[in-house]
């Protein structure tokens, strides 16, 4: 009885210790602090959705690029607009993209974007759900093996490279 006595105190004794060290190798959680490893240099609103075909990913283009885009352009910190459309999936995305969360910012809050929600209700009409999925991302371009990005080869008169 005495050797399960001691056997239970070790036992017990290396708990502790245990308990003790790793309370001292975690610091205290610092409450409403939000800490990010990615540097936020720009800021990306991607909006998405699906379309039946190519006329209808093709109706939205005309609206995006030809009625949101001169609201945007003159935007501080506006960097452009990119689309992406897959022709298999029939996946239709539009990216547009700021410098800076401040500039973001301005435009969520902007009479810009204001003018542009009801072109993009038009535009939900080409979706097969009747939606536009939004995210927004912290946005970094990694440079290609020339130290150009991948769209530069597009030509700058193409509406849908912007």
């Amino acid at each position: 009885i005495a050797a399960a006595r001691d056997s239970r105190r070790l036992l017990m004794h290396r708990l502790r210790s245990l308990a003790r060290r790793f309370a001292r190798a975690q610091p205290a959680p610092r409450i409403g602090v939000r800490s990010f490893a990615i540097e936020v240099r720009h800021v990306a609103r991607w909006a998405s959705c699906k379309v039946e075909d190519e006329t209808n990913a093709e109706k939205i283009d005309d609206l995006i690029v030809n009625q949101c885009m001169p609201k945007l352009k003159d935007m501080e910190g506006f960097n452009g607009m990119r689309r992406l459309f897959c022709k298999e999936k029939l996946d239709y995305k539009v990216i547009i993209s700021f410098e800076g969360v401040e500039n973001f910012t301005a435009y969520m809050n902007s009479s810009q974007r204001e003018q542009i929600l009801p072109i993009l209700d038009e535009a939900k009409k080409y979706s097969t759900s009747g939606e536009f999925s939004f995210q927004n991302f912290v946005l970094d371009t990694f440079s290609g093996e020339h130290g150009q990005e991948a769209t530069s080869a597009l030509k700058e008169d193409d509406p849908t490279a912007y």
